[in-house]
C-alpha cells in the first residue's frame, strides 16, 4: 500500500493539473519508499530532487495557467509555491543531515499537497471552468 493513496478529493477534474498532481504524489511515494532503506542518502537525495524538479515543473505550468486565465489570487498563489520550495529543501536538509525523522518530511509533504490541492487549486479549476473557451 502506498504511503499517500490518490483520491476523489484530490481529482479537480483538470486532465493536465490531474496527471501533474498524481505524479507529485507518485514521487512523494517514492521519497517515502527510499526512506525505509538503509544506505539511503543518495536514493533520498535522487527521489527528493526528482520530487522538487517535477514539481517546479508542474508549478511553472499551473502559473501559465493562472496567467492566462487572469487568475485575480495569481501571486499570493506563486507566493505559496515558493514558501512550499524552500521548506520542504529545509526539510529536506534536515533530513539528509540526520536532524529530523524523514516522516516530518512526509508529513508536511503529503499534508501541504492535500491542503494546496482543496483550497487553492480548486480555485483555479472552478474559474476555468467559469470562462468561455478561446
Amino acid at each position: 500500500m502506498a504511503f499517500m493513496e490518490w483520491d476523489e478529493s484530490l481529482d479537480l477534474g483538470d486532465a493536465m493539473i490531474d496527471r501533474q498532481h498524481r505524479r507529485l504524489v507518485d514521487l512523494i511515494n517514492d521519497v517515502h519508499d527510499v526512506c525505509a532503506a538503509p544506505e539511503r542518502a543518495d536514493e533520498i537525495m535522487r527521489c527528493i530532487t526528482d520530487m522538487f524538479l517535477y514539481a517546479k515543473e508542474h508549478f511553472f505550468d499551473e502559473e501559465g495557467l493562472m496567467e492566462r486565465l487572469c487568475y485575480p489570487e495569481r501571486e499570493s498563489h506563486i507566493a505559496l509555491h515558493r514558501t512550499f520550495v524552500d521548506k520542504a529543501r529545509a526539510l529536506a536538509d534536515e533530513c539528509l543531515a540526520d536532524t529530523m525523522r524523514a516522516e516530518d518530511l512526509l508529513e508536511y509533504l503529503v499534508s501541504w499537497l492535500r491542503r494546496h490541492i482543496a483550497l487553492e487549486d480548486a480555485k483555479i479549476v472552478r474559474l476555468a471552468r467559469c470562462l468561455p473557451a478561446k
